[in-house]
This record gives structure tokens, sequence and C-alpha cells, in this order.
């Protein structure tokens, strides 16, 4: 029942919000579809601006994958992420979060698939797709556009955070 009242809401919510958006223009007399094309033209310029940042990094991930270099690394990781209790099953994980998120999501679903939603595993890996942050896509995305050339602390942060996050994940899991 609930389930179902949630499908409808979720029906008539984006048509819902677009139309609060519209007259909310309206009653405030702002030119709504001139601002609408103005955005659109500002969305397209970012789209286009961050385009070859997307494909340099979908690129290196297949290059990555397809070469055998993450099985070398999980191999060769192994016994440092046995010794730090990190399961050998979210080796891949750890490794490619940092990098791509679509990746990751895929990863995440093979995981769940083979050791099931509630399975140390299967929580760990969906904990950590959805608290630990892409790094180096941020980094290379937002700080490639805005044409930022010197990153300063933001990797050395970046780095921290996501370690952080992927030993909360791991003790988070542990005990739920």
């Amino acid at each position: 029942m609930m389930a179902s009242v949630l499908n409808q809401i979720s029906l008539f919510f984006i048509p819902g919000i677009i139309t609060v958006i519209i007259f909310f223009g309206i009653y405030k007399k702002a030119p709504v579809y001139d601002l609408f094309i103005e955005g659109t033209k500002d969305g397209l310029k970012t789209a286009i601006e961050i385009l070859p940042f997307i494909i340099a990094i979908f690129i290196g991930i297949e290059a990555l994958v397809s070469s055998g270099a993450m099985e070398f690394l999980e191999r060769v990781l192994g016994p440092l992420f046995q010794l730090l209790m990190i399961p050998k099953e979210l080796i891949s994980m750890v490794l490619l979060r940092p990098v791509s998120g679509s990746g990751a999501l895929a990863l995440v679903e093979k995981i769940v698939t083979q050791y099931g939603p509630d399975s140390y595993i299967g929580r760990s890996a969906s904990v950590m797709v959805g608290s630990c942050e892409t790094i180096f896509y941020v980094l290379a995305v937002y700080f490639g556009v805005t044409s930022v050339k010197n990153i300063r602390h933001a990797f050395s942060a970046g780095i921290i955070g996501y370690i952080v996050g992927i030993f909360v994940s791991l003790i988070v899991c542990m005990y739920i």
C-alpha cells in the first residue's frame, strides 16, 4: 500500500516542481521562458566544457580494466588489504570508487547479486558507494572546468576523507 502511494507521488513530483517554479516566476513577474532559455544555454556550455574531462576519465578506467592492471593491483595489494581487515571481495570497489562513480555502481550491483544485499560484503559495498567520493573525477572535472591549476590541499583532503569513509563503512556494517 505504502509503495503504491509513493509510486503515485513520484509520478507527479517533477511535473509538480516545474509547475510551482513556473507559477512562482509568473507571480514575481519574471520572464520565465527567457530565463529558461538562458539557463539551457549555460547548461549546454557547461556540458561541453566538462565533456573532454569525462571522456578522459572513462578512457583511463577502461584502459585500467582492459589491460589487466586492475587484476594486478588486486593481487599485489591483497595482502595489505587483508592486514587492514578489508575483505578481498571489496578490493576492486575500494580501487575503483575514487575514479568512477558509475563503474563503482556497476561493481556494487555485481557484489550485491553475488553475495546478497544483507551480507557484510553487500552492505559494506553499498555504504561505500553511497558515502565515499569519486576524488579523481571531482578533481578532474571541477578543477579542469574552472581552469584551476593548483589543487593545493584538495587532493590530500579527498584521499584522507576517502580512506576514513572506507573504514567507517566497514565498521558501521560490521555492527548492523
